[in-house]
């Protein structure tokens, strides 16, 4: 156990004086979310309790064993309390000008303010920002909550909000989910911290939070990204091919590489409207997906860099940063190539160098581990989807063709498939094949391969062979004909 003294004591700070309700410390030493303990031994109820789990079993133990004036670390730390925090008086006008910023719908206001008027009539404050514990880039707000439950033992739940990576925690909600009591702590920071509003908004993917008109609870998960449903992925992939497409020919001052090349840290959509809906709604604020992106280059990889996502409110349209412009490709929001690299690859591939090779050498040039060979591959593969080629290679026998990238040394080409292993064409096959709907099927399934843990999840997928017969929502598969 340990020693509780005047010099040696968790750090508390009264929040509810009229209750006994304070803000403790959780462990003497480190950073950690402060946690309530209550120690009320006036009046007809009175009460003696800690929040924390551990502490409740171990006094219930202790009580048992007829111990009753045991108390944990958290309590005994209370006797040496001075100082109580005070609850600010949170105005209406503030809660309708967060819904004129869009921070969450009209109908939220009426929630914040009867769950307001509530604490009055308990006699509790409703919001207190706690200053203990925590690290400075974390805000403790602690909230009024009405019911007793497993995350409200005594009545209150501690919000916190976290300035670097803008994400919002309540024990009383699901990780990107909203709840009341982050609407009354968003509510109290607006108040009160209002700078920390005009940055990026929070990693919570809920879309009540940004709209004028509420959402659904069940509608919440169409916002979800990456996408996970085919409709919503290809969604993405025809909004990208349509309008990220890379030029043939890249302008010079991008193709270069440079070492001392500086990289956007916070890589955001441009998006500001949405494309898909008919009278072009304003799109969510950047939403951070990912702090521990990489950048890869023929120098070495820059790392911690943070990729957003933005939504549209209304149809549920999910816009990802893909601005060759910067000299960027993105791959999958945590390993993005810069364009130097891509043009490398290609290179190297057309002289037969495998790309197992090819990472081998940055590897031992840079003195730098990069991701796997298949992972550097798909990126590059992503890459060339995307790359809007001219066409200038034909055959004497097929006739036009797109051009192709040589990998024979890798992977005998980027169906994992040799020659040998496609199955005889069926009789009634007459060799007539639509090259353009093929390449463009294959096109569809290396854009989507970036929202995909694994080839085996793209419900774009090609399968090569000989037939017309295909699945996965699509009308039908070409046919492959192999130039010898």
């Amino acid at each position: 156990m340990t020693d509780i003294s005047s010099s040696s004591h968790l750090k508390s700070k009264c929040i509810d004086p009229q209750n006994g309700l304070y803000a403790v410390h959780k462990s003497i030493h480190g950073a950690s979310t402060p946690l309530h303990v209550q120690i009320k031994i006036w009046g007809e109820q009175q009460h003696v309790s800690c929040e924390f789990s551990e502490c409740q079993a171990n006094m219930e133990l202790a009580w048992r064993s007829g111990l009753q004036s045991y108390q944990c670390v958290h309590l005994r730390s209370v006797s040496y309390c001075k100082t109580f925090l005070t609850s600010p008086s949170l105005r209406e006008d503030s809660l309708k000008e967060m819904v004129k910023s869009k921070w969450f719908g009209k109908d939220k206001i009426k929630l914040c303010v009867d769950r307001q008027t509530l604490a009055k009539e308990n006699s509790a404050p409703l919001s207190v920002l706690s200053k203990i514990g925590a690290p400075p880039s974390k805000k403790c707000i602690s909230v009024h909550e009405p019911t007793i439950s497993y995350y409200s033992r005594l009545g209150r739940v501690m919000v916190s909000y976290d300035t670097k990576k803008n994400s919002w925690h309540c024990p009383c909600a699901k990780t990107q989910r909203s709840c009341t009591h982050k609407y009354i702590a968003k509510w109290h920071l607006f108040q009160t911290n209002a700078e920390l509003f005009r940055k990026v908004r929070s990693t919570e993917r809920s879309a009540e939070e940004f709209q004028v008109t509420a959402m659904e609870e069940s509608d919440v998960g169409e916002n979800t990204y990456p996408p996970k449903d085919a409709p919503a992925i290809q969604g993405m992939v025809q909004y990208i091919l349509m309008n990220k497409k890379i030029p043939s020919t890249i302008p010079n001052h991008l193709r270069l590489s440079s070492v001392d090349k500086e990289f956007p840290r916070h890589l955001i959509p441009e998006e500001t409207l949405c494309n898909h809906c008919p009278n072009r709604m304003v799109l969510s604020d950047p939403i951070c997906f990912t702090q521990k992106a990489k950048i890869l280059t023929t120098s070495g990889i820059v790392r911690d860099i943070s990729t957003y996502y933005k939504y549209c409110p209304t149809c549920g349209a999910l816009y990802q940063y893909q601005e060759w412009s910067e000299s960027l490709h993105n791959f999958n929001d945590h390993v993005l190539l810069d364009l130097p690299l891509c043009l490398t690859i290609r290179n190297l591939l057309q002289v037969h160098t495998a790309v197992s090779r090819i990472v081998e050498y940055l590897e031992l040039t840079t003195g730098v581990q990069f991701p796997s060979a298949d992972t550097v591959l798909h990126g590059y593969l992503h890459f060339e989807a995307l790359t809007d080629h001219e066409y200038q290679y034909s055959c004497v026998t097929c006739g036009d063709h797109p051009p192709v990238v040589i990998m024979d040394l890798h992977k005998k080409a980027s169906f994992h498939l040799s020659v040998s292993d496609l199955a005889q064409a069926p009789e009634d096959f007459n060799g007539d094949v639509d090259s353009e709907q093929f390449w463009k099927a294959l096109t569809e399934e290396r854009i989507a391969r970036g929202f995909v843990s694994s080839q085996k999840n793209n419900p774009f997928s090609v399968p090569t062979k000989f037939s017309l017969l295909g699945t996965l929502d699509r009308e039908k598969y070409t046919a492959l004909r192999l130039c010898p």
